[in-house]
């Protein structure tokens, strides 16, 4: 496999990272998630929106190809975990692991003092692959006010059909 660098992602980045989403949403299949993988992909803005107030993280290839991405927006004072995508080709390859180490970096070098996450609580790669990496379920409070607004929002989207739960590590 070719080496794996992190890097700001850029907008030119931006319509790799919808079909990288959509390609890495397909697994979800092979657990009876089909909900998952039929939702549409994140948008521009969303990705703006990090780029602009957050961070884009991109995970690529020495051949210039991108492997996956990290999307962090800074809600209720911290940083936030939005969205870790890596293109099937190049799971299981730690290249998720990389772009968590990265975001926590990132947020270190912003001087924020936790992460959070919301993940579905029964898929391996989700809680157990953050539990892994020293992140702890929590139940926002009511000064997480954008992190509940945010599963609000997940609500509305059919996410929870089944279960998600919120998770921290602080840095």
């Amino acid at each position: 496999m070719s080496n794996i660098r992190i890097r700001d992602g850029i907008i030119a980045d931006i319509p790799a990272l919808t079909d990288i989403e959509n390609d890495a949403g397909e697994v979800f299949r092979e657990i009876g998630y089909d909900f998952c993988a039929d939702m549409t992909a994140r948008q521009p803005p969303d990705y703006i929106k990090a780029l602009d107030d957050g961070a884009l993280l991109v995970a690529e290839t020495d051949q210039s190809v991108i492997a996956g991405f990290a999307l962090l927006w800074i809600i209720d004072q911290h940083a936030h975990l939005e969205e870790l995508s890596v293109a099937q080709k190049f799971q299981g390859k730690g290249i998720g692991k990389q772009l968590v180490a990265a975001s926590e970096e990132w947020a270190r070098k912003y001087s924020y003092d936790k992460i959070t996450l919301i993940t579905f609580a029964e898929v391996v790669w989700n809680k157990p692959f953050y539990e892994k990496l020293g992140y702890e379920v929590f139940t926002p409070d009511e000064t997480e006010t954008e992190l509940r607004y945010i599963q609000t929002q997940e609500t509305e989207h059919g996410l929870t059909i089944k279960p998600r739960v919120a998770m921290m590590k602080k840095l």
